[in-house]
């Protein structure tokens, strides 16, 4: 053999040892962090209080899920859900579909409201202080309100606080994206300050934070507001590059770092064993397979009044990702086509 094939296989080998070494530590380090993430350490399933169906086996079936971001600072106490997500993903189809409400939607359904949706969150941990919340926790009365306005039976909450995703975010390098208008805004009593050009550009995490989070302008000149459709477009514009960033190898080899972020911030009411099977099920998902809806509605202060035709079509596309049916467009097929125009020359 040649001594330069000889060096270049010598190379390799080393490099998938090294690869291998690298990942049985992370693998190490993921799972004595996963602990400090689950709200459910020590069942055995996650938490499925509002439903009969047995816990979830993430590597064989689908599940569904909500994910809230919350509005938490030490300069301003409270936990509204100033972002509010409802999803499902499948194993087989490697599909997955995230639904966003406004949060301010209108919310009147047997049992709750009428409220505001980021009213609940804060309103069901006061009551289970209280001790009258009728679920074990805030997060499964979410699921029960949530699941009763979907149409189906929620198996997973995940709450992830605003210094969460700062610090995700920072420690994956920051996220490119497409900067839409100028936003300006400042608020002294909380340390807000909001100062973002349009164009594309690499935001840090608080700048993504501020970008995600912008609806109006006290600044002078003042700049345009927005609606809350816009936020959760900006919203799933982040999650997209996110994705991608944990996917390439860059954001593999911080992934220690994004672990540390997210340990202290982030809770999910999995153990830390579906939590393993989630990440190894699915951290190579095909971004094309992940599609992302916002509802939108009428704005009629203090409410949004959601679009029924835009939900019912986030909702059967929830059940359709459950029962494992791909919601990817048809591939077009040039056969007919070639076969049309072959009739049509004779």
């Amino acid at each position: 053999m040649a001594t330069w094939l000889k060096v270049l296989f010598t190379v390799i080998i080393l490099m998938l040892l090294a690869i291998l070494v690298y990942a049985g530590y992370l693998i190490k380090y993921g799972n004595d962090s996963l602990g400090r993430i689950s709200t459910v350490p020590n069942t055995a399933g996650g938490s499925n209080s509002n439903s009969s169906k047995e816990p979830v086996v993430v590597k064989e079936e689908p599940f569904s899920f909500i994910l809230m971001g919350i509005d938490y600072r030490k300069e301003l106490p409270g936990l509204r859900t100033d972002v509010v997500m409802v999803g499902a993903i499948h194993p087989d189809t490697q599909e997955a579909v995230l639904v966003s409400l406004p949060r301010d939607t209108y919310f009147q359904i047997p049992g709750y409201g009428p409220d505001k949706l980021n009213h609940f969150y804060p309103n069901f941990h006061s009551l289970q202080k209280k001790g009258v919340l009728d679920s074990a926790t805030p997060e499964d009365e979410m699921k029960i309100m949530l699941g009763q306005y979907m149409g189906m039976d929620l198996d997973h909450a995940a709450v992830i606080n605003f210094q969460g995703f700062v610090d995700a975010v920072d420690a994956l390098g920051g996220v490119n994206v497409n900067v839409d208008q100028n936003m300006c805004y400042r608020d002294r009593a909380d340390g807000t300050n909001i100062n973002l050009k349009a164009g594309q550009q690499t935001l840090n995490g608080q700048e993504t934070l501020d970008f995600v989070r912008y609806r109006k302008s006290n600044c002078s000149p003042m700049t345009k507001g927005t609606t809350d459709f816009d936020r959760n477009v900006r919203q799933n514009a982040v999650l997209q590059e996110l994705i991608g960033k944990m996917q390439s190898f860059g954001g593999i080899a911080k992934v220690t770092d994004l672990i540390d972020a997210i340990a202290d911030n982030f809770k999910v009411d999995m153990t830390p064993e579906q939590m393993r099977s989630v990440l190894t099920t699915y951290l190579m998902i095909d971004r094309s397979n992940i599609h992302y809806i916002s509802v939108d509605g009428n704005w009629v202060s203090p409410y949004i009044y959601v679009d029924e035709n835009k939900l019912a079509e986030a909702k059967q596309m929830i059940h359709d990702v459950l029962e494992g049916k791909s919601i990817n467009p048809p591939a077009e097929s040039t056969e007919g086509t070639a076969d049309s125009s072959v009739g049509e020359g004779e």
